[in-house]
């Protein structure tokens, strides 16, 4: 083969790995999901096929929560690191809060029955907190309440997967992240205040879930 020959064919050798590497990613998950775009959630996976319509009731699991590995609490009004059992102790109390409040907002919906037993037309929701932030923790043993001034309350991302109770089958899969809405400089937040954020965030996952989740299977 000649030097022309050659430098030709590697041109176009060249070409047909770039048009592949330009080739859009699948749309499809590794266990056949599709993605879909969902109003109020950032990322949602549905297999298809589903109809979503038939399900009436919908097991709940307790949330669990995972902390940003960045974060670095330390104590309101204090240069000190928070001890391993005071993160733990925001752990527990910011999924008993979590875990409230998501079911509060999805039993009053009426879309669902929220039911403790697997059945037929029952869906089991798996919900996970991650990378949560929490600015100025306070401490749930403190006998006074100290003001700290942020410009942000903090950030936290929500991950869950919609199961099948009777094959086990996951039909969908739900991401979305959430930065707390900013404030003005040189406001207070505390704990309520870091509630009622929170409250807010949730509250608008599971009114995104139930209003759009009839829809999913329409593809």
């Amino acid at each position: 083969m000649s030097s022309t020959n050659r430098l030709l064919l590697l041109v176009i050798l060249a070409l047909a790995l770039t048009g592949c590497a330009m080739t859009p990613q699948s749309d499809f998950s590794h266990d056949g999901l599709e993605l879909r775009e969902v109003q109020g959630l950032d990322e949602v996976w549905v297999r298809p096929g589903i109809d979503f319509s038939t399900y009436r009731n919908l097991i709940v699991e307790p949330v669990e929560v995972a902390f940003d590995p960045s974060w670095n609490p330390q104590r309101t009004a204090s240069r000190l690191r928070l001890s391993e059992k005071e993160r733990e102790d925001i752990r527990s109390d910011a999924a008993a809060f979590f875990d409230r409040t998501l079911r509060q907002e999805l039993a009053q919906s009426q879309r669902f029955n929220l039911v403790d037993i697997p059945g037929l037309n029952t869906l089991t929701f798996t919900p996970r907190i991650i990378d949560l932030i929490i600015n100025a923790p306070n401490d749930r043993n403190s006998a006074t309440l100290v003001r700290t001034y942020v410009s942000e309350f903090g950030r936290v991302t929500l991950v869950g997967e919609l199961i099948d109770t009777e094959s086990g089958a996951v039909v969908a899969r739900i991401a979305d992240r959430e930065v707390a809405r900013a404030i003005p400089p040189l406001e207070f937040t505390h704990r309520f205040t870091n509630e009622r954020e929170g409250e807010r965030i949730v509250q608008q996952w599971a009114r995104a879930l139930i209003e759009e989740i009839d829809d999913l299977g329409s593809h």
